[in-house]
C-alpha cells in the first residue's frame, strides 16, 4: 500500500493490480461467506483476505470499536450508529486499526460513503445497493431514485452506477475537494450533516491540512481549517502597540495585497505621513477578519466566496469573536473602517469594544474619490500616533506571524535578526524566510535545528544519503506530534539532515513501507 493522498482522516492508497482507496468491493464477485464460525469469509481486493469473526455490533459502548484480522478492520453498522458516537468512535480508527489496515464498513448507504472515507473508511460494498435493486430503486449520484423508465438490468446498472460513485470520491480525495463532496451530500441528508457538525474538532485536532481552494458556503463557518485559523487568531499580536487599526474589504484575487483594489490602496496611503503605523486587517467571510501578515496563510489565500454584501446572525457573531481576539482596547488607540458593504457592521462591533472608530462611509472603497476620503481620514487619525520605522514595523510583522505559525515554539524566530518587508522579502536572519508554497515563514535547515531543539516534531530517519524526498520506508521513529501539511525536521545519526512538509500522520510513516513522508525543502 502506498498512500498518495489525504484529506481530513481520509486517505487516497495505491493497492496491487492499479486499485485503490476509497475501493468498493462486489457482493456476487469479491466476497465469499465464511464456512464456519471461526472464519469471517474473505473479501477480494486484487487478492483475497480473510475477514474478522463476528462483527461486535450496536453494542459497541467502548473500546474495541473494530473487529481485526491480519489486513482488515471491520466497523460494524456504520449505516446506522448514533451520528456522535460514530465520530467518537473514528477518533481511535487508525489507533485500533493502524495504518497497514484496511478499514472496511460494510452495507453502508451510498450517500455516507464520502463522510465516511473523510473519518478514514477505506472500503466499502454493494450491499445496501442489492437491496435497493431488488425494490425498483435507481442510483444516481449518490441518492436513490424511483425509476421513471424500465432498465433492463437494474442491477447491472446500479452497479456501474456505485463504482462512478466511488470514482467520484476518490477524484475527491486527489483534488483536495473531498470536503465540497460532503457538503453537497449533508445539504438534504439529516444524518451526513450532524456527523459533519460533530467530527470538526476531530478534524481540527487530527486532520491533514490540504491547501486547496475552499470554495464557500454557509456550511463553510465550520470547515476545520477556518476554525483552526481562527482559534490561532489567539496567539496572533499586531506588529505594535498603539497602531491605528484599518479594516478594508477582502478581495476575489487571493492573498489579497496581490489583487488591484488592495494596490491602489497601499498607493494613496503611503503618501500619508507615518503610514506604517496603520495596521490593514481585512474583513472577510467565512474566515472573519485577516491581517496583512497573515494573508499567506492557509486558508487565507485559499479560498473563494460569492459576495452579497449581506451578513448573516452567524457570521456577524463570528466577527464579534475575532475582534475580541485583536484585544483592540490593548493593541490600538484607534480605528477606521473603509468596507464597504460591511463598513457599517464592523464599526459597531468595534465601537462594543470601546476605542474610538471612524467609518469613511464610502460605498466604494476603491473608487478615485473612496481613495481620496481614505487618504485624509488617515492623515487626521496619524497626526498625534508616534512615529513607527521601518525595521521596528518588520520586527512587529515577524513576531505576529511567527506566534501564529508556530505558537508556543515561536521563541527561536522571534529573537532572530529580523531583515525585509512583508510580503515577499521578510527574514528570521538564516533561520527563516517568507514562503507562498508553506504559506508562512518557511524554515531553512538552520531553521529546522532550531524549532527541532524547541521541541518541534522531528523523524528520526536511516542512516543513508538524504538527496530528495524521504519516504516512509527510511522512517525509523519520530518525536512530537503533527498534522498532514506541517513543517518537520529529519534526523539521522543525531543531526538535522533536512526540514519539510508532512505528507504522512506520524503513525503512518511507521506503519507504510511505500510513499513519501516528507516533502523535504531543504537538506544538509
Amino acid at each position: 500500500m502506498e498512500p498518495i493522498g489525504h484529506e481530513g482522516l481520509g486517505r487516497l492508497l495505491k493497492l496491487e493490480d492499479n486499485l485503490q482507496t476509497p475501493h468498493v468491493v462486489f457482493s456476487h464477485s469479491d466476497l465469499e461467506e465464511s464456512k464456519d464460525l471461526e472464519s469471517g469469509g474473505t473479501i477480494t481486493i486484487g487478492k483475497k483476505f480473510n475477514l474478522p469473526p463476528s462483527p461486535l455490533g450496536l453494542d459497541s459502548e467502548k473500546s474495541p470499536y473494530l473487529q481485526l484480522s491480519e489486513n482488515i478492520a471491520v466497523i460494524d453498522n456504520a449505516y446506522s450508529i448514533q451520528p456522535k458516537k460514530l465520530v467518537e468512535i473514528a477518533k481511535e480508527f487508525r489507533l485500533e486499526a493502524g495504518y497497514s489496515r484496511l478499514i472496511y464498513a460494510p452495507a453502508v448507504e451510498p450517500s455516507q460513503m464520502p463522510i465516511l472515507a473523510y473519518l478514514g473508511v477505506d472500503i466499502f460494498d454493494d450491499l445496501n445497493v442489492e437491496l435497493r435493486s431488488s425494490t425498483g430503486w435507481v442510483l444516481e449520484s449518490g441518492e436513490w431514485i424511483k425509476q421513471n423508465k424500465q432498465i433492463e438490468d437494474l442491477f447491472s446498472h446500479n452497479r456501474e452506477e456505485l463504482n462512478r460513485w466511488i470514482s467520484r470520491i476518490r477524484n475527491a480525495i486527489s483534488n483536495g475537494k473531498l470536503r465540497e463532496l460532503v457538503e453537497l451530500t449533508s445539504l438534504h441528508n439529516p444524518r451526513v450533516s450532524q456527523i459533519l457538525y460533530y467530527s470538526t474538532s476531530l478534524l481540527i485536532e487530527k486532520g491533514a491540512r490540504v491547501h486547496s481552494k475552499i470554495r464557500s458556503n454557509d456550511l463553510s463557518l465550520n470547515h476545520p481549517a477556518i476554525l483552526d485559523f481562527q482559534d490561532r487568531l489567539s496567539n496572533y499580536e499586531p506588529p505594535a502597540k498603539g497602531m491605528v487599526l484599518l479594516i478594508l474589504p477582502c478581495s476575489a484575487r487571493k492573498p489579497y495585497f496581490k489583487s488591484s483594489s488592495h494596490k491602489r490602496f497601499f498607493n494613496a496611503l503611503r503618501e500619508v505621513d507615518n503610514y506604517l503605523a496603520l495596521h490593514v486587517v481585512s474583513v472577510t467571510s467565512p474566515l472573519g477578519l485577516v491581517p496583512r501578515e497573515l494573508e499567506f496563510c492557509y486558508p487565507a489565500a485559499h479560498y473563494d466566496i460569492a459576495v452579497t454584501g449581506q451578513w448573516n446572525a452567524s457570521e456577524i457573531e463570528m466577527l464579534r469573536s475575532q475582534l475580541a481576539k485583536l484585544n483592540l482596547k490593548q493593541n490600538y488607540t484607534k480605528a477606521i473602517v473603509h468596507a464597504g458593504s460591511s463598513s457599517k457592521i464592523m464599526t459597531n462591533l468595534i465601537k462594543e469594544l470601546g476605542i474610538d472608530v471612524v467609518d469613511t462611509r464610502v460605498e466604494k472603497p476603491s473608487s478615485y474619490e473612496g481613495l481620496e476620503i481614505l487618504q485624509n481620514i488617515a492623515r487626521m487619525s496619524l497626526s498625534d500616533v508616534p512615529l513607527l520605522n521601518t525595521k521596528d514595523r518588520a520586527k512587529g510583522e515577524a513576531t505576529g506571524l511567527a506566534k501564529f505559525q508556530y505558537g508556543d515554539n515561536s521563541n527561536f524566530l522571534v529573537k532572530s535578526e529580523i531583515s525585509g518587508r512583508m510580503p515577499y522579502k521578510l527574514r528570521c536572519g538564516d533561520l527563516a524566510a517568507m514562503s507562498p508554497v508553506v504559506g508562512g515563514f518557511g524554515l531553512t535547515l538552520k531553521g529546522g535545528i532550531e524549532y527541532s531543539s524547541q521541541g518541534g516534531p522531528t523523524i528520526i530517519a536511516e542512516t543513508f544519503k538524504l538527496i530528495g524526498d524521504l519516504f516512509a520506508v527510511g522512517v525509523k521513529s519520530y518525536e512530537g506530534s503533527w498534522n498532514i501539511g506541517d513543517q518537520v525536521v529529519i534526523k539521522q545519526n543525531g543531526t538535522v539532515t533536512g526540514v519539510g512538509i508532512a505528507k504522512m500522520m506520524p503513525e503512518e510513516m511507521i506503519a507504510m513501507k511505500r510513499g513519501i513522508a516528507v516533502e523535504v525543502r531543504h537538506h544538509a
